[in-house]
């Protein structure tokens, strides 16, 4: 079992937003979290990260490979991002630093964790398996100078080049045309052939049936219902799941 979360609860001062949250995610698995906004998707990966604010109270368990992730140090995380667990934020423009090229943006995250290799030409080898046209261009590319697709597609490179076991995604094609958004999906695919598994969130069930092996349906903070992409697609059992569908 690469993850395996357990009863977690999650409180933003007094609003209980997680409720008792349980799942499993296997190794070369894509599992998708939808809901609604409000529904806690994005609350469960910064919770996995370690990336929740100080007024954030969190109970129950979550396994990364067996070690227990509740509790850990800062320094601990530290260690574990990037190189175990990774993530791809919803919105590009602000996570990219608009003050650095792309490559020294990309060969700061590979040296986070490594002092062996060529952080030039694993950061070029990052942007072409992430789907990057002409890499050597965007490694000397600040972050304005490219579309939005492309700063999506960078993001997937920087949070893949230490090559983690799990990447967290949170709405990674949102806004984006339809084209770049299939090109985009076709990247988490890839990842799923790697043997890399894949934490996905959206609202999207389109973006559901494309990639995902099994799908878990969030409604203010609980589950309401899991089973796999066919089991959900066929025969929904959950009436806030149907409406879900019926909205596509």
């Amino acid at each position: 079992m690469l993850l395996e979360v357990k009863d977690l609860n999650l409180w933003y001062g007094e609003k209980h937003v997680i409720r008792g949250i349980n799942f499993n995610l296997e190794k070369g698995e894509v599992l998708c979290l939808v809901g609604e906004s409000g529904s806690g998707k994005t609350s469960i990966l910064y919770s996995i990260l370690g990336l929740l604010p100080e007024v954030a109270k969190l109970q129950g368990s979550i396994k990364f490979m067996g070690k227990e992730l509740i509790g850990l140090s800062e320094r601990e995380y530290r260690k574990l991002r990037g190189r175990h667990i990774s993530i791809v934020f919803q919105e590009p423009s602000v996570y990219l630093d608009p003050l650095f090229k792309i490559g020294v943006q990309l060969e700061e995250a590979y040296r986070a964790h490594f002092r062996e290799g060529n952080p030039k030409e694993k950061a070029l080898e990052a942007l072409k398996k992430a789907g990057v046209p002409d890499a050597q261009r965007v490694y000397n590319s600040y972050p304005h100078h490219l579309s939005g697709g492309l700063k999506q597609r960078v993001c997937i490179a920087i949070a893949t080049i230490c090559n983690p076991e799990l990447v967290l995604a949170d709405e990674p094609t949102t806004a984006l045309d339809v084209s770049v958004q299939s090109r985009i999906l076709k990247l988490f695919r890839d990842m799923k052939s790697e043997g890399r598994s894949v934490l996905l969130v959206t609202h999207d069930f389109g973006v559901v049936a494309e990639v995902a092996d099994r799908v878990i349906v969030l409604r203010e903070g609980q589950i309401v219902e899991e089973g796999s992409v066919y089991e959900i697609f066929d025969s929904p059992k959950h009436p806030y799941t149907v409406e879900l569908l019926r909205a596509i």
